[in-house]
């Protein structure tokens, strides 16, 4: 099996798989494959008709990879196979990350009690109807309505920009800097300034979108995101001046309702076990926390 490294030239062969995927997580937009390439070593190759999409893991020493994605009619045990060829060769176990509920079933039909599966509840993603991100409607969402209410009423002259210009692009990696500049953990700022960085210098050919708030032509809140599927858009980035309260609930808002109508839900992705952003994601009443499993193949089942 002979992996690629992720160019932005695969964009379309990537999302021939992907697109038509009924599988949602966060990890198979393009956008984020790319964004994050250069940190987690991302390449991928297509085995047996299948996606497969491997990766270096902070947590392991050894190549770990995302459930096999196959289009219809494909079946994606022939590229598990390959998979566990591939470890046993190399001395290691075959890790398959990403595996959602229905991934868990496929794999437990056809390779029953094989695989150990592990949950972490900090890598759940979150999955939200884009209809109520965009109206807010409802007794539910009545205090994220009170949030944008108020920023509209304070900075009545705010407007949505969206960014389409190095200008408007590097203003937004600007307020990015800061914002993780505020933060109290060192560790990653670096990684994560490089990620948007890449990200915002293509999202043309990434087939992303962004969108920022401005008050008196500064930025004070910008988002990013992609199509994750036919259904499900993510949103990747989301970054806000901390200091104009109501500008992560405007953002979200408007964002929200410039993603297109042929989109039921929007993937805004894991809380990673931070307890504000857990806070914060939940109080947006997600229609789903999407889980995401670990699949360790048992060591007597090696090869």
């Amino acid at each position: 099996m002979y992996f690629k490294p992720m160019e932005l030239k695969d964009r379309d062969v990537l999302r021939s798989y992907t697109l038509p995927s009924k599988i949602s997580i966060c990890d198979l937009a393009f956008c984020n494959l790319y964004g994050w390439g250069f940190l987690y070593k991302t390449s991928w190759t297509i085995c047996g008709g299948s996606l497969v999409i491997s990766f270096e893991s902070p947590s392991c020493s050894y190549p770990v990879y995302l459930c096999p994605l196959g289009t219809e009619g494909c079946n994606i045990g022939d590229a598990v196979t390959e998979l566990e060829k591939l470890a046993a060769e190399g001395g290691y176990p075959l890790t398959l990350m990403g595996i959602t509920p229905c991934c868990h079933e496929y794999l437990e039909k056809h390779r029953p009690g094989e695989f150990q599966y592990l949950n972490d509840r900090n890598y759940s993603d979150y999955i939200y109807e884009r209809e109520a991100l965009c109206t807010l409607a409802g007794k539910k969402l009545q205090s994220k309505r009170n949030h944008v209410n108020r920023f509209e009423r304070e900075h009545p002259d705010y407007e949505y920009v969206p960014i389409d210009n190095k200008a408007i692009a590097e203003d937004c990696l600007l307020l990015a800097q800061e914002w993780l500049s505020d933060k109290d953990t060192v560790g990653g700022e670096t990684d994560e300034q490089n990620m948007i960085r890449r990200v915002l210098s293509h999202l043309d050919e990434l087939g992303a979108m962004g969108g920022c708030i401005r008050i008196d032509g500064r930025v004070v809140a910008f988002a990013v995101g992609s199509p994750i599927n036919q259904t499900t858009f993510g949103v990747h980035i989301e970054k806000a001046d901390t200091s104009v309260e109501g500008a992560f609930s405007i953002i979200n808002r408007e964002f929200a309702c410039r993603i297109p109508n042929s989109y039921q839900y929007v993937n805004r992705e894991e809380d990673l076990g931070i307890e504000g952003l857990r806070v914060s994601k939940l109080s947006y009443k997600p229609a789903l926390l999407l889980s995401k499993e670990t699949a360790v193949l048992k060591y007597e089942n090696h090869q």
